[in-house]
């Protein structure tokens, strides 16, 4: 088969032509467009602006009547008083409850305005702690990354997990050869030759037995013994610098300050 012919090539788009220049009607046109367009958007401003003149005028003559109205009750309650028997006494604690009353509207209010700064000084506490938290988990975690895990380390301690060495199994090979050769009916304890071997077989299987056990032993024991050392650390570092300065991982730094200011308090 023939290969398919290739794609024509597409035509290069036109240019583009520059605008007419407009003749004098359509010129005209335009400006009067235009100039139509910025008086109805200043005759729209102009209405919404008298609105809110209107409305801030209405809004300060209502006020007035209620300041109006409640002076007038006041003084009509008042009047009330003194025509009753005893009338000034009455009036005098009417003016004191009124007082009272203001007092404990300034108070109601003054306690709301330290509420509420209590509350935002609370709330940025808050959002600050919780700042420090996030910023103390990711230097945690990446401090945890970087370093090995005591698990680790005493993996690459424990003897069990190195890879075997030629030399030392030949050595070991050359002892139990020349233990070989130095065997005797004196050292066989008596025993005989296959006696010896049953022996042998038996202890060979008793120490195949016991190695899980006792490769696990010895790794345990070598990560209690990087535990041991990484506490004695952390002891050393508090004595010498003080609580301030934590190793991070092994505590936490707000049980560290209180057991800090625990000991000032006992030793005061």
């Amino acid at each position: 088969m023939d290969p398919p012919a290739p794609p024509p090539e597409l035509p290069e788009p036109p240019a583009p032509q520059p605008p007419e220049p407009l003749g004098p009607v359509e010129a005209v046109c335009r400006l009067q467009r235009w100039y139509r367009a910025q008086a109805r958007r200043r005759r729209f401003l102009v209405i919404v602006n008298r609105a809110r003149r209107r409305r801030k005028y209405l809004e300060e003559r209502r006020r007035v009547a209620q300041r109006v109205y409640a002076t007038e009750a006041v003084i009509d309650e008042m009047k009330a008083r003194l025509a009753m028997p005893f009338g000034h006494r009455l009036v005098g604690r009417y003016a004191e409850a009124r007082e009272a009353e203001a007092a404990t509207r300034v108070q109601s209010l003054w306690r709301a305005v330290r509420a509420k700064k209590k509350l935002v000084k609370l709330v940025g506490e808050q959002k600050l702690q919780q700042a420090a938290k996030k910023l103390q988990a990711f230097a945690r975690r990446r401090w945890q990354r970087q370093r090995q895990s005591p698990l680790v380390r005493s993996a690459v301690e424990n003897p069990f997990w190195r890879p075997i060495q030629e030399e030392r199994v030949k050595l070991h090979e050359n002892e139990v050869l020349k233990k070989r050769k130095e065997w005797s009916s004196l050292t066989g304890r008596g025993l005989t030759e296959a006696q010896l071997k049953i022996q042998a077989e038996g202890k060979y299987h008793e120490f195949l037995e016991g190695a899980g056990r006792w490769r696990y032993d010895v790794w345990r024991t070598l990560l209690e013994r990087d535990q041991t050392r990484q506490m004695m650390e952390a002891l050393t570092r508090a004595e010498g610098k003080g609580f301030d300065h934590p190793v991070t991982g092994l505590c936490s730094a707000f049980l560290l300050s209180e057991a800090s200011e625990k000991h000032q308090n006992r030793v005061a």
